[in-house]
């Protein structure tokens, strides 16, 4: 079977988008009231899917962060579900203190399913092969076909 080739950039910018997700979750969560848009689309349970999407969102790229953690599968595995389980509810205590917002265990428990979404990436990761780059190599790449240059 083949394995998927996967570029890994540096450290520094896999946590750099960590950060941004979780601070885009922490934004949306606490700190913007809620609006009645997606009610009618998504239904009765449509910010328990949003839950869901933001920390499957916040799971995957903090699987991703710690891909170079690859010799402890178990354990980082384990540490991604924790932090991102972790920070949904501490995201639901902060909701507490906010007058427009609302402590839920529901969503406390949508944080988690989405959040535990990130399996399935562990389970196909045994399938990926990840490759080094530097992100300034694939503006180049991408740029010369686009400029019309040859190397």
């Amino acid at each position: 079977m083949r394995r998927l080739w996967v570029p890994l950039v540096p450290r520094w910018l896999r946590w750099s988008v960590v950060v941004l997700v979780a601070a885009t979750v922490f934004y949306l969560s606490v700190l913007v009231s809620p609006g009645p848009a997606g009610r009618e689309l998504l239904g009765p349970l449509w910010d328990k899917y949003l839950h869901a999407v933001a920390y499957a969102g916040l799971a995957l790229v903090t699987a991703y962060a710690t891909a170079d953690w690859r010799e402890w599968p178990y354990r980082r595995a384990v540490a991604v579900l924790v932090a991102t389980v972790a920070f949904g509810v501490l995201i639901e205590f902060a909701q507490a203190a906010v007058p427009y917002r609302q402590f839920s265990v529901a969503d406390m428990v949508a944080n988690a399913a989405g959040a535990f979404l990130v399996v399935g990436w562990f389970a196909v990761e045994a399938r990926v092969r990840y490759r080094r780059v530097d992100p300034v190599d694939l503006v180049e790449e991408s740029l010369v076909p686009a400029l019309g240059r040859e190397e």
